[in-house]
Order: structure tokens, then sequence, then C-alpha cells
């Protein structure tokens, strides 16, 4: 089809316009799923969470979360009091990957009661000796991918 504007000829293409609004959609939709994964890396955390606040634990709002390369290790210190139990979740959205998450007192000697791993989360339940900085030490590996999304919560009581 063409279309005549004052005496020359222009060539309408729709296909062009469409593809380019296709194009700019997917880019949107692509940016869409990247934060949707992080967020649901954060939903299974708080799944690890549940059998927790029904015994009581309450779940702090801030939380720790991003990519890393798979099989680097974490760092994250943290305050811990004397007194209070925590529990630390840490969740991935990815298919195949193995969660390992520890705790250690200032002389990098473990300091958890008990560790339990599911296929997107772990948590683990610590009853620090003494009111000092904890350190919290996680690894994730995927058998498919080279980074992995996560997050990290923690609660007490």
């Amino acid at each position: 089809m063409t279309l005549s504007v004052e005496g020359s000829k222009t060539m309408i293409r729709p296909w062009n316009r469409l593809k380019t609004a296709f194009l700019a959609a997917m880019a949107m939709v692509g940016t869409v799923l990247v934060h949707a994964t992080v967020d649901e890396a954060h939903d299974f955390a708080m799944e690890a969470a549940t059998p927790f606040v029904e015994k009581g634990f309450i779940v702090r709002e801030d939380y720790w979360n991003g990519e890393v390369k798979s099989g680097q290790k974490l760092m994250i210190t943290h305050q811990l009091f004397k007194g209070n139990e925590y529990a630390f979740w840490l969740g991935t959205s990815q298919e195949g990957v193995t969660l390992d998450m520890k705790v250690f007192d200032e002389k990098n000697q473990p300091v958890q009661i008990d560790a339990k791993v599911d296929k997107y989360f772990m948590s683990v339940r610590v009853n620090p000796p003494k009111t000092g900085t904890y350190k919290i030490v996680f690894e994730l590996k995927s058998k498919l991918d080279p980074g992995v999304l996560w997050a990290l919560a923690y609660g007490y009581r």
C-alpha cells in the first residue's frame, strides 16, 4: 500500500512499528521477570519462616538479597542478643540449587542449634551464648546456572 503526500510516494510499514512495539514489550517483560525471581527467593525464605512463626517467632521486615556466583560463599555480620532465640531463612527461586548456611561467633565457632534444608530454602536456628556480633555464612551452588538469586531473612523469639 502506498500513500501519496503532496505529490511524493511514502510507503507505510506497519510491520516495522509492530516489531518495534513487540521488542519494547519483551524488554519490559524481561525486566519484570528478573525482579519477580528475586521476589520469589524472598517468598521461599518466608515459606521457611512459616513453622517458626507458628511457634512464636517474630519475623523482621528487613532482609538481604541479591545474586551470587554459584559456589561463592557470602558472609553477613549481625548483632545477636543473649536470651533471644534466632532463626535465619535462606531462599532461592531457582531449580537445582544446593543451600548451605552456618552461624559463627567471634571465635569462628559454630553456634547453630539445628538446620533444615528443603528444595528452595533452608533454615538455621541459633541460641547465642552471649550478646555480640555473629557471622552468617552461606553458599548456594547451582547445577544449572552460573549465578544464583537469593534472599536471607531472620526472626527471633
